[in-house]
């Protein structure tokens, strides 16, 4: 939709940003392995860097690496606690590099084997035919195999798809690969800024007449001369450079920017400026869509797992601590929808009739 235009706001929360916060999970739990069995090897970064909500902290990896996946262990011992529907990576450059990828969930971290049925115990949720696939954002599927998405721009990636519940999901594996076969090295070094693994929540209550979005022009200080001259310095204009520029489809695939002013993409003066803000009203809030029937139950079914907006979007953001990505439309393909933003305002729900809440959602874009 875009034109800024806010409807059915919709909250992209990574499983992996919470575990590592909260110390469910560590640097041990995400690994990545060559498919030809040499050893993986970084130029810059570290594993770690891509789950802490910074596209612009890539991790390269030598275009000489061939095949190779990233391997997540969520710890989630029962269906609905590793249930998943999205996956998002940021500040890419897989155009430039010729590379593709796939994306598998499994109860299996070998990701082999057979269901009783006779089925395979592996989801491969990138496949263009896997139940609910969506593509949002830059994922079309690969012209040579649909399980992979290949996508047109350097930039950013996302789809959705419904739960993974079926065949086990502790396990999450993506692979990347050039389109020509596992043993083809890539076009040139491939950049990853983040990758984001999680579940998204649609809000249940429609956003009130009077939300307002804004943009802050934070890091600038006026100074002003003995004779009255002002002068401005900034130390941000915006969002900062990822391997492309911050949220913009770069569709050349020559261009990608690692730093340098002079290669890469020189165009990056007309991004985007400033941080944006969302304030967002909900009215009239049903008890049953914004709470749990019991939060602190040992019951799943009346918490965790509930569909409630304290349940999925507060708890799993873990208050102000994590950033999240968030769209203002839930359906849309418009990159100008989508932000990573954190919570600004504590969580206060003001009873207005039997049954019936108001509450606010205050959001600040976070880099």
């Amino acid at each position: 939709m875009s034109y800024n235009q806010i409807a059915t706001p919709r909250a992209y929360t990574c499983y992996m940003q919470r575990m590592l916060a909260n110390g469910w999970r560590e640097s041990s739990h995400i690994t990545a392995v060559r498919t030809d069995g040499a050893t993986f090897s970084l130029t810059q970064g570290n594993l770690m860097d891509l789950f802490d909500m910074k596209p612009q902290r890539y991790i390269q990896i030598p275009a000489a690496t061939d095949e190779f996946y990233i391997q997540i262990d969520t710890g989630m011992g029962t269906e609905a606690f590793g249930e998943s529907n999205f996956i998002a990576i940021m500040g890419h450059n897989f155009a430039l590099a010729d590379c593709e990828f796939k994306v598998e969930v499994s109860d299996n971290s070998t990701f082999t084997g057979t269901l009783s049925d006779g089925s395979s115990a592996v989801s491969i949720v990138s496949d263009d035919d896997y139940s609910g696939h969506t593509k949002l954002i830059n994922a079309a599927a690969s012209g040579t195999n649909d399980e992979y998405i290949n996508a047109a721009g350097n930039g950013w990636s996302l789809f959705t798809y419904n739960d993974s519940a079926t065949t086990g999901n502790r396990y999450a594996r993506i692979t990347f690969r050039n389109p020509a076969g596992a043993t083809t090295a890539f076009d040139t070094d491939v950049y990853i800024g983040a990758i984001l693994y999680g579940e998204y929540h649609d809000f249940n209550t429609p956003v009130s007449i009077g939300a307002e979005y804004s943009k802050e022009f934070d890091g600038t200080q006026i100074s002003t001369s003995v004779g009255g001259s002002e002068y401005a310095n900034t130390t941000n204009f915006g969002a900062p450079m990822w391997a492309a520029s911050p949220w913009m489809m770069n569709f050349d695939s020559t261009s990608v920017n690692t730093g340098a002013t002079t290669s890469g993409r020189p165009y990056y003066f007309y991004d985007a400026v400033g941080r944006r803000n969302l304030s967002l009203d909900f009215n009239h809030a049903l008890d049953t869509d914004l709470f749990p029937v019991n939060e602190y139950s040992s019951n799943t079914d009346e918490n965790y797992d509930s569909a409630d907006e304290t349940t999925q979007f507060f708890n799993r953001i873990l208050g102000k601590h994590a950033p999240v990505l968030f769209s203002i439309d839930n359906t849309s393909t418009n990159e100008n929808d989508y932000g990573l933003y954190r919570l600004v305002n504590d969580f206060r729900a003001k009873q207005i009739a039997t049954s019936r809440f108001n509450y606010k959602v205050n959001l600040r874009e976070s880099w």
